[in-house]
């Protein structure tokens, strides 16, 4: 550990110490001392802190190039908080009522920068950096800076939309790079760099923080922690037994039954629930989130919402939450049991669907829906985002003049040749063999 790095902790660790003692000092100066030190040490932005520094350190590279603003920008919401907590408590009372919610977005601001500035700030700048996979591949030479920002970020698992988000241009831009960088390459298309294979056996990729099944996951760890703690609350009293026991047994059904749904919908589908793989940070981000909903969601503070005369848990969501995050992460789930493993002349699919008014890249959508694929799988296939994928599905059906995969599977069966789609293992009817 050199110098600035341990300098870099020390400061840290010096405004995690005041952002903890800071309120307690300061009310205690304001009410003349009759309060104990440690009365407000406890706060629900602690807990939320370490989440901020499981994401911020899951997508460190991302945010490594802005380390010194967001260290600085760690030390000026500190600053803020403690300015605005002693101007509230100190002040008159008029002053402190005004003050009350920005005080209390300053604090949670200035504990999750204090989280980020965990993960980003306080470690040495990591200047390695990672191979490219581009590698010594002829051509590569010719790519422009840019265009070899697209192409990297496209090939290692991004989205047409994430990368546009990224380097702040257009997804029409991105896809422009992308083309040039093909035809420099000497490529029809990036999965001749990265290939991604797709069907019943094929592993499928790891999800990480930006992964497009990610957020409900994250979602379905804090409902996780929130339902935990509202177990854990639960008082056993001989008059209260047998509602209490019947509460129990309701919040365990709400976390089992969807997930039997899910089950059950697989089977009717013909298909299967897979587990997916999750990096590292992913990991750590869903552990904190846990951890956050048993922390904040409970405790001698509690969470709770008054109802005239009764008082509710908000915990008691969190299982519902937690249903709505499970129907949401489920396509990334479910995957087919079978996919027979049939090659088509894919040139002359996109062909014949440019040959009928379709751009390139929808033409490429269209031929992956007619194969079968869901859409999280076309998403990984071609590095586009779900909602273009959508919106290009509709447009080529309304441009073929059909109205399911299964049309748009028999269309290219009859004019192009025999292509498989989901659920359809063998040729149309009206093309099998009638002659006697």
């Amino acid at each position: 550990m050199d110098a600035k790095t341990a300098l870099r902790g020390t400061a840290w660790a010096a405004g995690g110490i005041a952002l903890l003692l800071a309120p307690g000092v300061v009310r205690t100066m304001g009410e003349g001392g009759h309060l104990p030190l440690g009365y407000y040490l406890w706060t629900s932005a602690i807990p939320l802190a370490f989440v901020a520094a499981a994401l911020a350190w899951a997508l460190r590279d991302r945010l490594g190039r802005w380390r010194r603003a967001l260290g600085a920008a760690a030390l000026a919401a500190l600053l803020a908080y403690l300015a605005v907590l002693c101007a509230s408590c100190l002040g008159t009372m008029r002053l402190g009522a005004a003050l009350r919610w920005p005080e209390w977005a300053l604090r949670y601001a200035a504990w999750a920068l204090w989280g980020v500035a965990l993960a980003v700030w306080v470690p040495p700048a990591d200047d390695a950096g990672s191979p490219s996979p581009l590698g010594c591949r002829p051509g590569a030479e010719t790519l422009t800076e840019r265009e070899r920002e697209v192409v990297e970020a496209l090939v290692t698992g991004s989205t047409q939309a994430q990368v546009a988000e990224a380097l702040a241009i257009s997804p029409s831009t991105v896809a422009t790079y992308r083309a040039r960088a093909c035809e420099k390459l000497g490529v029809a298309s990036l999965d001749e760099i990265a290939p991604r294979e797709v069907g019943a056996a094929v592993v499928p990729p790891a999800m990480g923080v930006t992964s497009s099944g990610a957020l409900p996951l994250m979602a379905m760890a804090l409902c996780a922690g929130l339902t935990l703690r509202l177990l854990t609350r639960v008082v056993v009293s001989s008059e209260q037994a047998l509602s209490q026991a019947l509460g129990i047994l309701a919040v365990l059904a709400a976390l089992v039954v969807p997930w039997l749904v899910l089950l059950g919908y697989a089977r009717l589908r013909d298909m299967r629930v897979r587990p997916r793989r999750l990096t590292a940070g992913l990991s750590v981000v869903l552990l904190a989130l846990a951890a956050a909903g048993m922390l904040v969601g409970g405790g001698w503070y509690g969470l709770e919402v008054r109802l005239g005369s009764e008082t509710l848990s908000v915990n008691a969501f969190a299982p519902v939450a937690h249903a709505v995050a499970l129907a949401l992460l489920a396509p990334h789930l479910l995957w087919p049991k079978t996919r027979e493993a049939l090659r088509l002349d894919e040139e002359r699919c996109v062909l014949y669907l440019r040959g009928r008014g379709a751009g390139e890249l929808q033409a490429h959508v269209l031929l992956k829906i007619a194969l079968g694929l869901s859409t999280p799988e076309v998403c990984e296939a071609l590095h586009v985002a779900a909602g273009t994928v959508n919106a290009y599905r509709a447009q080529g059906y309304e441009l073929l003049g059909i109205h399911s995969s299964r049309q748009l599977a028999d269309l290219l069966a009859r004019d192009v040749g025999f292509v498989p789609s989901a659920g359809k293992n063998g040729p149309p009817a009206d093309d099998s063999d009638t002659s006697v």
